[in-house]
C-alpha cells in the first residue's frame, strides 16, 4: 500500500499531474464550467472553482478523521452534489472510491458490503443506513454542512473475493456492472484508460465551454462519472439529476449534450406518434423542404425550426445526442435525423470504455460506428467482437470465478465483448446481438432474441419486449409492454408470434405471453442501472401473469 501522509497536509501526497488527481488540476484551471443540480424545487449552480474548494475542504476533514491513501471507501446514495464532491475528494487523496449501486444492494447492510469488498468506511444516505451501523458509516447527505464523524476501521477486512486475473496495475476505483441477466460484477478500474478515452472523446466529439452534459443515470454507473470528468477536462457544465426527474429537468436546465440508453429518446418519439395524423402530415411536408437547401447544417437548422416543439421537450438547446447501452432501432435514429437532431449510436462496455462510435462526418445508421482506436477491434470465427489494446478501463474482476473471467479477459490485452458483429466495407461495425442469446431452431438456423424482440415491437402498440426461456425447457415466454388498447395490441401481436413460431420450431416456440401497460418507467425494478431490461427480474416478476398461447 502507498505510504501514508500527514493528515494536516491539505495537498495530495503525490504529483497531481499523474493519475486521477489530475481531475483537481482541471477543476482549478476552470474559468466557466460548473454543476447544475436539478431538484423538483429548483436548480442550483456551483462553479467548478467553488467545487474544487469543497473537495479540498472535505479531503482535509477526512484526513483529520484518519482516512488515508489506498483505503477503500464506499459511496452509497442517489445522485447528489455531495456524492460528486466525495468521489473527487477521495480521488485527490489517493483513496479508492467504491461506487455502490443503490438498487443492486437493496437489503444488504453496510457492514456486509464492507466485509465483502474490504471497505474501510461507507458514506450513505439516510435510506441506506440503519441502527446496526458502526462509526465507520457516515452520512452522505450532510457531508458539506456538518462535521464528518465517520472514522475508518482500524484494520479494513480483506476483500472476500480474489482479483482475477491477477496483476499489479493500480486500481483507482471499484465499479459494478449488471447486464440483462441481472448479475452484479465488481470491476477494478485503472486511470490510464479513462484519461486516454477522455482525450479520444474530446477529439472526435469536441466540447465547448458553453456545453451542459446531462447526468441522469446513477453516478454509481461509471459511465456517468466518466462524463463528469469529461466535462471537467473541457471546462464545461454538467446537469446533475436522476432518471426519475430526467424529463422534468430538461426544460429547466437546457442541456446541450445527452448520452443515454434508447429510453431517453423513445419517449419523445412516442409523444410525436401520439399527435394527430393531420398535424404530423403538415410537419412532415414542411420538413421535406429541407431537401432543397445546399448544406447539412442548413437542412438541420430548417428541421429544428419545423420541429421546434419536439426540440423544446429536450430543453431547446440540444446539439449532440449519443445513444447506446441497449439495442437501438434504426427507425428511431431515422426519426431523430428527420426532425433535426444530431443523434449518433455508440458502443461500449464498462470493462473497455467506448469501442466504436458514430460522429458528424462519419455516421451510418444501423451501425455503432467506427473504432474509437483504429485497428483494435476484430471478430472471432463465430463473429464475437474482440477488442485488443492497452487502454481498457477494467484490469480485472473481484470475486468472479476464474473460468468465467477467462471468457472475457483472453490475455494479450484482449477482451471478449460477448456481442456478435460484422464490419461493412467502410469499417462501420454492425452488432447482431448477444452471443448468449442465440436460439438454434429445429432446422439448425441461428436466431437472436434481440431480433425476435424487435420483430414483436413492430406490432401496433407494443413499446417494449422481453423474451426468456421457460424453466421447464418447453420453449419461451414473451412479456410485451404496450400503449393503447390491450385487445387491439393482442390482435396485432398474435399473428407475429405465429410467424416467429413457424421459424423457431416446436422446441423453441413462444408458448406463454404477458401483456402489461407500458412503457417501463426509468425507476422500474425490471430495468438495470443502464435502463436495460433485466431478463431475470422480468422472469421473476411476471411468472404468475403469463397466459398460455393456443
Amino acid at each position: 500500500m502507498p505510504a501514508e501522509h500527514d493528515p494536516a497536509d491539505s495537498g495530495p501526497p503525490r504529483d497531481s499531474r499523474h493519475g486521477p488527481r489530475v481531475v483537481m488540476d482541471w477543476l482549478r484551471r476552470s474559468r466557466s464550467g460548473g454543476v447544475h443540480v436539478f431538484h423538483r424545487s429548483g436548480v442550483t449552480f456551483t462553479p467548478w472553482s467553488e467545487c474544487s474548494r469543497s473537495v479540498e475542504a472535505v479531503a482535509t476533514r477526512l484526513r483529520a478523521q484518519g482516512f488515508r491513501e489506498g483505503m477503500r471507501v464506499g459511496i452509497r446514495g442517489h445522485n447528489s452534489y455531495e456524492w460528486l464532491v466525495l468521489d473527487l475528494a477521495l480521488l485527490w487523496m489517493g483513496a479508492v472510491p467504491v461506487a455502490i449501486p443503490v438498487p443492486d444492494f437493496k437489503g444488504h447492510g453496510n457492514a456486509e458490503i464492507s466485509r465483502r469488498y474490504g471497505l474501510s468506511a461507507v458514506f450513505a444516505t439516510e435510506d441506506a443506513r440503519d441502527a446496526s451501523d458502526d462509526e465507520s458509516v457516515g452520512a452522505l447527505e450532510t457531508l458539506l454542512g456538518e462535521p464528518i464523524t465517520a472514522k475508518p476501521l482500524a484494520v479494513a477486512p480483506p476483500p472476500e473475493g480474489e482479483r482475477v486475473p491477477a496483476g499489479d496495475r493500480e486500481v483507482f476505483t471499484l465499479a459494478f456492472s449488471s447486464g440483462t441477466a441481472g448479475k452484479v460484477k465488481c470491476l477494478l478500474l485503472a486511470w490510464p484508460g479513462v484519461e486516454a478515452l477522455i482525450e479520444a472523446h474530446s477529439a472526435d466529439h469536441p466540447l465547448r465551454h458553453d456545453d451542459r452534459i446531462m447526468i441522469a443515470l446513477p453516478l454509481s454507473t461509471f459511465q456517468q462519472r466518466y462524463l463528469c470528468y469529461l466535462a471537467m477536462r473541457n471546462d464545461c457544465d454538467i446537469v446533475l439529476t436522476t432518471a426519475r426527474n430526467f424529463v422534468q429537468a430538461l426544460p429547466k436546465t437546457r442541456p446541450t449534450i445527452l448520452l443515454g440508453p434508447p429510453n431517453f429518446y423513445e419517449f419523445a418519439e412516442n409523444q410525436y406518434r401520439n399527435t394527430s395524423p393531420r398535424r404530423r402530415a403538415v410537419l412532415e411536408a414542411a420538413a421535406s423542404l429541407a431537401a432543397v437547401l445546399p448544406t447539412d447544417a442548413l437542412r438541420r437548422r430548417w428541421r429544428r425550426t419545423v420541429f421546434r416543439s419536439l426540440h423544446d421537450v429536450y430543453g431547446g438547446a440540444m446539439r449532440l445526442m449519443l445513444v447506446g447501452s441497449a439495442p437501438v432501432r434504426d427507425g428511431m435514429l431515422d426519426f431523430f435525423a428527420r426532425t433535426g437532431f444530431e443523434l449518433y449510436q455508440i458502443y461500449g462496455m464498462t470493462e473497455i470504455g467506448y469501442i466504436a462510435w458514430n460522429r458528424r462526418g462519419a455516421n451510418r445508421i444501423g451501425s455503432v460506428g467506427r473504432e474509437v482506436y483504429p485497428g483494435t477491434v476484430s471478430l472471432a470465427p463465430d463473429g464475437e467482437v474482440l477488442v485488443r489494446h492497452d487502454k481498457h478501463l477494467c484490469v480485472g474482476y473481484e470475486g468472479e470465478p476464474a473460468d468465467s473471467v477467462a471468457q472475457v479477459f483472453r490475455g494479450d490485452d484482449t477482451i471478449a465483448t460477448g456481442d456478435l458483429g460484422a464490419f461493412d466495407d467502410d469499417g462501420f461495425l454492425f452488432l447482431r446481438g448477444r452471443k448468449k442469446n442465440v436460439v438454434v431452431t429445429t432446422g439448425g438456423q441461428k436466431l437472436l432474441l434481440e431480433d425476435l424482440e424487435d420483430e414483436l415491437c413492430r406490432a401496433g402498440g407494443v413499446t417494449q419486449a422481453c423474451l426468456y426461456r421457460l424453466e421447464d425447457g418447453t420453449g419461451m415466454a414473451v412479456v410485451l409492454w404496450y400503449d393503447g388498447d390491450e385487445d387491439a395490441v393482442r390482435k396485432a401481436v398474435r399473428p407475429r408470434i405465429g410467424q416467429l413460431n413457424t421459424r423457431l420450431g416446436s422446441s423453441q416456440e413462444i408458448r406463454r405471453l404477458a401483456l402489461l401497460p407500458g412503457p417501463l418507467a426509468p425507476d422500474s425494478p425490471l430495468l438495470n442501472r443502464n435502463l436495460k431490461i433485466n431478463r431475470e427480474a422480468v422472469r421473476t416478476a411476471t411468472a404468475d401473469r403469463l397466459e398460455t398461447l393456443t
